[in-house]
């Protein structure tokens, strides 16, 4: 089914397509875009996969066409000294023309206002380090050269929304330790995983791809942090189907919530190759890097190199904070790392909502850890020894 938004009212996007599943026990699938290509999709059972596909689209739309400078001028512009430095230390790394760290610090950046996560007082930071537009701020093109979705988030509530931001960029920075040095916390073998999944529709879904192929199910999460993060990816030796490799993953409350939503976004990615595939689509053709990067990795090989893992030392203990918005400041406190957040507001059917992004110079700026990228930062300077030269020229096969 498609509905279409024949009013072409701009605030809403131009259709939505609804896929129900064939089986009620199996989640539903939602699309939606506008003309200017902006898209998002959702995965789940009732109004679930509706709201998490206009989440995403409202999200991308933003991101990618209304994020503004707000003034121009040097990077200590309302910056303190020990800020503006650690900008330059990470962009002395991701910057592609060779400029020094002086040459970084006289430089004129466009500059969009943020709030310290520290304090929440105001100040103003890189545009480039926020917009994935590269349009009129190309002067900050060969800093910062590469930007994706990371950190970004949609939500009515501002805490909703400055927590989902700040969650999926600490879920992205587990994400690439785990790539960089194949050290997981443990393996989740399937006893717990029906245990876990025993109340949730994401177990039938779970039984059908392990019918399918392999599933392997990885616990990356990071005991500094609350919470519970599982990458679920999944294998096929037969090099005559469609899908030889995809994954999923979440950053969650417990182990039931983040296996579900993990096993959710690994169908995700499923249907997103099986159909390419099965329309005979051009790598070439699509548009966003990472999608594209993905695709290539579709082969039964990269699921047996990521599914070859290290275990980490059982030192270290859960931790004992809360998952939620204070929590994770809490835990990010604790860690000396600093960060900013992007803030932003649509008012939608006499409604407020918010967009947010999370930034920080303390952990690695994107998820392409092949080129352009940050690898010394105060997050990775604790596992640097653990990571492996040849990881640091291929890039996570995550999309």
């Amino acid at each position: 089914m498609i509905l279409y938004n024949s009013s072409h009212y701009s605030t809403l996007p131009g259709a939505l397509i609804c896929q129900p599943a064939c089986l009620l026990s199996l989640p539903s699938s939602v699309e939606v875009e506008d003309p200017w290509l902006n898209g998002g999709s959702g995965i789940g059972s009732g109004s679930s996969s509706i709201k998490a596909a206009l989440g995403e689209y409202f999200e991308r739309r933003h991101f990618y066409m209304e994020v503004k400078s707000d003034v121009v001028g040097d990077i200590t512009y309302t910056l303190s000294g020990l800020e503006a430095g650690e900008f330059i230390y990470a962009f002395s790394q991701t910057n592609e023309s060779g400029l020094t760290s002086a040459q970084l610090a006289k430089k004129s950046y466009n500059l969009t206002e943020v709030l310290r996560v520290s304090d929440f007082s105001y100040c103003h930071i890189p545009t480039a380090c926020i917009s994935l537009n590269y349009n009129k701020i190309e002067s900050e093109n060969s800093v910062c050269p590469l930007r994706d979705t990371c950190g970004c988030c949609f939500h009515y509530r501002f805490e909703g929304a400055a927590f989902g931001s700040i969650k999926e960029y600490l879920e992205r920075q587990f994400l690439a330790r785990f790539w960089l040095t194949k050290e997981c916390t443990r393996l989740v073998f399937e006893p717990d995983i029906k245990m876990a999944l025993s109340e949730s529709r994401a177990c039938t879904l779970y039984d059908a791809l392990c019918r399918s192929g392999e599933i392997t199910v990885i616990d990356i999460t990071d005991y500094d942090y609350p919470g519970v993060c599982l990458l679920a990816v999944y294998g096929q030796k037969d090099n005559k189907r469609h899908v030889r490799y995809c994954a999923g993953m979440s950053y969650a409350e417990t182990l039931s919530t983040a296996l579900e939503k993990s096993i959710y976004e690994l169908w995700q990615t499923y249907r997103f190759i099986d159909l390419f595939r099965a329309t005979e689509g051009d790598v070439e053709e699509v548009k966003d890097s990472y999608l594209r990067y993905f695709l290539s990795c579709n082969t039964y090989g990269i699921y047996k190199e990521i599914t070859s893992v290290r275990f980490r030392g059982s030192n270290t203990s859960e931790s004992s904070l809360e998952f939620n918005l204070s929590g994770l400041l809490a835990a990010l406190k604790s860690q000396r790392i600093d960060g900013y957040l992007y803030v932003n507001s649509l008012v939608m059917e006499s409604s407020l909502y918010f967009y947010c992004k999370y930034v920080s110079p303390n952990l690695f700026l994107h998820m392409n850890n092949s080129r352009g990228i940050n690898f010394h930062n105060k997050y990775s300077d604790r596992f640097m020894g653990q990571v492996f030269s040849e990881r640091k020229k291929i890039m996570v096969p995550f999309p």
